[in-house]
């Protein structure tokens, strides 16, 4: 009975083969050639002083994209009348299109906020839709910042 019971808890946490593979971005997520995360910026994104990323951050913030007044196009907002950590903090039970949490707190690398900044967007858009979009250096810091979110 209980080698029975095991077998099927097995075979209820294995991998389906018939599942739909997830898009991943792999400039970072699953890539074991990426270096450790680093912010060659001198000030505003670390945890001690997130100026310049909550300044980035707050563009995402307007009406009409992920703000929370008025009309969203999105499911989920950004809200960044505080710190930048207390507005990334609920992004970590959020899952986004890709089926990544727009944060995720056990592998900064695979959060999908992180994928959609980058050149190669897990599914959809890069954002923001329009230009200028984020220096390789302030895609770094914001992932050197989600790194230092999750220790």
């Amino acid at each position: 009975m209980v080698l029975v019971t095991f077998g099927l808890v097995l075979a209820a946490c294995g991998d389906s083969t018939t599942a739909e593979p997830r898009l991943r971005n792999l400039v970072y997520c699953e890539n074991p050639d990426v270096a450790a995360p680093s912010c060659s910026i001198a000030a505003g994104y670390s945890m001690a002083d997130d100026s310049a990323l909550h300044a980035k951050l707050s563009t995402c913030a307007v009406s009409g994209c992920h703000g929370t007044g008025g009309t969203a196009v999105t499911t989920w907002t950004l809200d960044m009348s505080g710190s930048v950590q207390n507005a990334l903090a609920p992004l970590a039970t959020t899952l986004g299109a890709s089926g990544d949490y727009l944060v995720d707190e056990f592998d900064p690398d695979c959060s999908y906020m992180l994928t959609k900044v980058t050149n190669q967007p897990a599914g959809g858009s890069r954002m923001p839709l329009t230009p200028p979009h984020w220096s390789s250096d302030e895609i770094d810091c914001f992932r050197s910042y989600l790194h230092d979110m999750s220790n």
